[in-house]
C-alpha cells in the first residue's frame, strides 16, 4: 500500500495538504533528491518524491511549484498573489516569467497567473518582423494534471504526445534545468501523474476486469432540476465538442480536437501581439496578429489558427479561471462567452441551469 497522505486525499472534491507538500510549496528551499544516481524502480512513490521535490539542479522550482496542490494541480492569480505577498523570493518568481525579463515586474504572472511558454514554428510560418526566428514566446496557463493520463496529447496546443515529453520540456524550460532527467525519472512521474484521478471513480474507465457495463455520464450523476435542465443546455450547445467521460473529445471521431472559439481574439488579457507570416500553400504569405496563434504556430495551416486542445471538464469547478489565457473568472463567465459567440440565444436562466450542470463534473 502507497504511504503518502496526498493518494489518499486525492478522491476529496479539494485536495487536502499534507505537512510535506506544505513544506514544497512555501518559500522554503525545496529538498534536493541526493540518490540521483542510485538505481530505483520506476513507481509512483519515486514520481511523486521527483514531482514534490527534485529541481534537476535548476532554479528552484518543481513541478509542484506550478501544478499546485492547493489549486487542484494548477495556478490561479488568487495564489500567485498570496505567495508574493509571502516571499518574492519563492521559487515561483523567476526572471524568465516575469513581463522585464530581468525579474523586476511580474505583472502578467500576479494579475493572471500566465507563463512564457516557448513554441517553434512550423517551417512556413516566421515572424513578420523577425523572420529569422524559429520559434515564438506566448504567455499560457497551467493546465491541471488531474486525469491526465486519459487526456493525452498534452499542452494547450498538443504538441507533446506523452507525459514523459511533457514532464522532459517542461524541467528543461520552466526549471532551467542543468542536468536532464534520466528516463526511468520522467517514466516515475508519469507513474505519479497517472494516479492523479478526480473523482475517484474516473478509476474504473481503467479497469477492464470489471464486467459492470459503464454507461455514458456513469460519473456524473445529475439529482438536482436545474442540473437536469442545464444538462438538456450542454447536449445542446456543448456536447458535440465535449463528448466522453471526460467530457473532451468531440461526438464526431473525424472532427479535429482543437477548436478556435475566439478567446484570442478576444484577448481579454491584454497579452502583447505577434505579428505572424503564414506562407499558404499557393504561395501567398498572409499576416496575421494574434497573441497567440495556437496549433496554426505548429501546423502552419491556418485552419488551425487561434485553436487549442479542447480541455477536460471534470473538477472545471475547481480550476478557475479559465481558458488558456486564464481570461474568464467563473463558468458562468465561460457560459456567457459561448452564448454571446456561438450565439446559442440561451436566457440567463438556461445559463445559471447550464452552470449547475457543469459544477457536477
Amino acid at each position: 500500500m502507497r504511504s503518502s497522505a496526498l493518494a489518499r486525499a486525492i478522491s476529496a472534491p479539494a485536495v487536502v495538504i499534507t505537512a510535506a507538500v506544505l513544506a514544497v510549496t512555501s518559500g522554503a528551499p525545496p529538498a534536493a533528491n541526493t540518490d540521483r544516481q542510485t538505481p530505483r524502480s520506476v513507481s509512483y512513490e519515486l514520481g511523486e518524491d521527483l514531482f514534490f521535490h527534485e529541481t534537476f539542479g535548476g532554479n528552484g522550482r518543481t513541478c509542484a511549484t506550478c501544478h499546485d496542490p492547493r489549486n487542484e494541480f494548477t495556478m490561479s492569480p488568487a495564489l500567485v498573489e498570496q505567495r508574493f505577498q509571502l516571499d518574492p523570493s519563492h521559487p515561483l518568481f523567476r526572471a524568465i516569467d516575469s513581463d522585464d525579463g530581468a525579474g523586476r515586474d511580474y505583472t502578467t504572472l500576479r494579475a493572471h497567473a500566465l507563463f512564457r511558454v516557448t513554441i517553434p514554428l512550423a517551417p512556413n510560418v516566421s515572424l513578420a518582423d523577425a523572420p529569422k526566428r524559429r520559434t515564438i514566446t506566448v504567455w499560457r496557463a497551467v493546465p491541471t494534471i488531474v486525469n491526465v493520463d486519459l487526456t493525452a496529447p498534452y499542452l494547450a496546443d498538443g504538441r507533446s504526445p506523452t507525459l514523459q515529453d511533457q514532464a522532459a520540456g517542461a524541467i528543461r524550460d520552466h526549471m532551467q534545468a542543468t542536468h536532464a532527467p534520466q528516463a526511468r525519472e520522467l517514466d516515475a512521474l508519469r507513474a505519479f501523474e497517472a494516479e492523479v484521478y478526480y473523482p475517484q471513480r474516473i478509476r474504473a474507465l481503467e479497469d477492464a476486469s470489471d464486467p459492470v457495463p459503464k454507461e455514458p455520464g456513469f460519473s456524473v450523476p445529475v439529482q438536482s432540476s436545474a442540473a437536469q435542465r442545464g444538462k438538456l443546455q450542454f447536449d445542446l450547445h456543448c456536447r458535440s465538442c465535449h463528448d466522453g467521460e471526460l467530457a473532451d473529445s468531440p461526438t464526431d471521431p473525424s472532427r479535429s480536437r482543437f477548436q478556435n472559439v475566439f478567446v484570442s481574439e478576444a484577448n481579454r488579457s491584454n497579452l502583447p501581439l505577434l505579428r505572424l507570416a503564414f506562407r499558404r500553400p499557393d504561395g501567398v504569405v498572409q499576416i496575421v496578429e494574434t497573441p497567440d496563434p495556437g496549433r496554426a504556430a505548429l501546423t502552419g495551416d491556418l485552419l488551425d489558427l487561434n485553436a487549442f486542445d479542447t480541455p477536460a471538464l471534470r473538477g472545471v469547478k475547481h480550476t478557475a479561471p479559465y481558458f488558456h489565457d486564464n481570461s474568464l473568472p467563473t463558468l458562468r463567465d465561460v457560459v456567457d462567452h459561448y452564448n454571446s459567440r456561438f450565439q446559442f440565444h440561451m436566457t440567463s436562466q438556461q445559463a445559471d441551469d447550464l452552470v449547475s450542470y457543469l459544477e457536477l463534473f
